[in-house]
């Protein structure tokens, strides 16, 4: 069976690989972390078909966790109440091997803790074995995303017997899935190589060079992430399209209202009344045209000094994600020249 992780450039094509990989006559799974990801993904699909089949699923990775792998195995036992997003209490820290390590008095399963509940049971051969009878592929998308007890979860996945297929982009890692401790705190801290070791390590074969490419972004938005931002981005196209910083308000602020535009800010975008979304948010997203990107203080800063690398990670894979939204032109202007139109605290 083949397994295979599949590193994308930003708009390399990620999900069209998907896509095109699913088959009329084989059943597949589809994970991905995000609901706007989910819905993209099941547009692709109805696309294809003309209509969803009944043969491919696609799931959310907690709505996964739960329905799949949680509940089937552990629900009769714990009579749980579903997930709970709130962190487990550092003390009093109960053994591993105590139902309230995993979940709270109200019968909520720490969601961060699920994947280490069916690891520490032994449910994982059970799982794989459901997964082989039910599918015949498995697909991830977003893999970059997953970390500490989900990260461990899915190597463990990978043992079952179907093809998989996973696919992410290690510089578009902008959330973790959970958070435990210190389980994988550094999984994405050591560089793409040790990242890459550890689906060697669990016989997954890599694959660089097929999405190596993006057709979203033009030569010269790829230069800019490239040389400024510090990730490499090459594109397939030919044509260039305007990358540019912008120094007046006015200017900005025009570019921001403007029909068809979109401004990406790194956080609260639900405050200013433009067409706009964050920077993190706006991954999975392939409809943008012209992009303006709104830089925060401390973004701006490091940009306009040529110190990106300096930023935090998870800071500086955002802004890769912003600026490779881009179809057409990038725009960069300081965010507080849209002072004015953030709406007022009364709205």
């Amino acid at each position: 069976m083949a397994k295979q992780l599949i590193f994308a450039v930003a708009g390399s094509g990620k999900t069209t690989k998907i896509l095109d990989a699913i088959d009329d006559n084989q059943r597949s799974l589809i994970i991905t972390y995000t609901h706007e990801n989910r819905r993209s993904l099941e547009a692709g699909i109805v696309h294809k078909f003309g209509h969803l089949p009944k043969h491919v699923t696609v799931v959310t990775y907690f709505s996964f966790l739960y329905r799949f792998c949680v509940r089937p195995y552990f629900s009769y036992e714990l009579r749980d109440r579903s997930f709970t997003w709130k962190a487990p209490p550092r003390f009093p820290s109960w053994r591993k091997n105590d139902d309230r390590h995993y979940m709270n008095g109200a019968g909520y399963i720490y969601a961060n803790r699920a994947a280490k509940l069916i690891s520490e049971f032994d449910a994982v051969n059970d799982i794989n074995a459901r997964l082989a009878r039910h599918f015949d592929c498995f697909f991830v998308d977003e893999v970059q995303d997953f970390a500490a007890n989900d990260f461990n979860l899915l190597l463990a996945l990978t043992d079952a017997d179907l093809e998989i297929m996973l696919v992410g982009d290690f510089f578009q890692h902008t959330f973790d899935t959970s958070r435990d401790g210190q389980v994988k705190k550094n999984l994405h801290k050591k560089g793409v190589e040790a990242y890459l070791n550890e689906f060697r390590r669990v016989n997954i074969d890599i694959d660089t060079k097929s999405l190596d490419k993006t057709y979203r972004c033009s030569p010269s938005v790829c230069d800019f992430i490239t040389n400024v931002v510090g990730i490499p981005i090459i594109s397939h196209r030919t044509e260039d399209s305007t990358v540019q910083f912008v120094d007046d308000a006015e200017t900005a602020l025009n570019l921001a209202r403007a029909p068809g535009n979109v401004t990406l800010f790194l956080r609260n975008y639900r405050k200013f009344d433009c067409h706009a979304n964050n920077w993190g948010r706006s991954k999975g997203l392939n409809s943008y045209q012209d992009v303006c990107v709104a830089l925060n203080p401390g973004t701006f800063k490091h940009v306009s000094r040529g110190t990106v690398d300096q930023l935090p990670n998870e800071t500086r894979n955002k802004l890769y994600v912003a600026c490779s939204r881009a179809r057409g032109d990038l725009y960069l202007f300081e965010e507080k020249f849209l002072t004015s139109l953030r709406y007022s605290s009364s709205v």
